[in-house]
């Protein structure tokens, strides 16, 4: 068994026991429920992992399609998925891959826009991912799109000093953690990179490290919104920190989650 293997494995599977709220998920289907008169939809999920939010969606009586590019992920959505008839997922990079057509409402949850996996510009993949939202949505569809909106950057990710996540153990009995070394901020580029590895020991005893980077751009409030306008969608609502209070005009410090309901023109 390869050790590529069984580092996606172990993570996929302390990603799923950590990672497992369910506040932003009500908040969606709550959302989705006050939109658009509690109607059956067809929705597509971005970056779906392990179902934690597209399979709630699919027992909530819509008809459900996600797309991830981890396979180990998808593999726990299949397994959630089980008995249910209105869902389908399958293995798709959301970069550069088609999403197909029609949908009534495209889901960009769980923070995917400041967490893309791709070669590209990071910006470049940001904005390609609204657009294909747009190509993918019938016209007059709807985007939920639901991210990070960082009022300092600098203040939030220029930090250098070591810490763990993830600390926990797969079924195969592979051990581990995520180390992180910090990371830094450019105000100019608005890129925040960062360093660490996973330390990993399986279950015969060998240990795996794994070096880690990693980079993302931290887009403005002003910066989204001029995306979603340049992919043609017409911002119907906003939502600050899942409640139903807009966001303001003009960041404000207490702004830690944006949720956006916008409308394909």
């Amino acid at each position: 068994m390869n050790r590529e293997f069984i580092a996606k494995h172990w993570y996929a599977s302390v990603y799923e026991q950590f990672e497992n709220q369910t506040h932003d998920v009500d908040f969606l289907l709550k959302v989705l429920t006050e939109q658009t008169d509690n109607q059956p939809l067809n929705i597509l999920e971005i970056a779906c992992g392990d179902g934690r939010i597209c399979v709630p969606l699919a027992k909530a009586n819509h008809f459900v399609t996600g797309l991830d590019s981890d396979e180990h992920m998808l593999l726990r959505c299949y397994r959630q998925m089980l008995g249910l008839t209105n869902i389908r997922c399958y293995q798709a990079d959301a970069v550069i891959s088609g999403w197909g057509v029609g949908y009534d409402v495209v889901v960009m949850a769980g923070n995917i826009l400041i967490n893309i996996e791709c070669e590209i510009d990071y910006k470049d993949a940001q904005k390609t991912l609204i657009k294909n939202a747009a190509a993918a949505l019938r016209k007059g569809g709807h985007l939920y799109i639901d991210f990070d909106l960082q009022y300092d950057p600098a203040a939030r990710f220029n930090r250098l000093k070591e810490s763990s996540s993830f600390i926990g153990t797969d079924e195969l009995g592979t051990t581990g953690q995520c180390v992180s070394y910090g990371s830094v901020y450019d105000p100019i580029t608005q890129i925040c990179t960062g360093t660490g590895h996973w330390e990993l020991t399986t279950n015969s005893g060998e240990q795996i490290i794994l070096p880690k980077r990693w980079y993302k751009h931290i887009p403005t409030q002003t910066q989204v919104y001029g995306w979603l306008s340049d992919a043609g969608f017409t911002i119907v609502c906003t939502y600050q920190n899942y409640t139903d209070d807009p966001i303001p005009e003009l960041n404000v410090e207490a702004t830690n989650r944006a949720t956006i309901w916008a409308r394909k023109l």
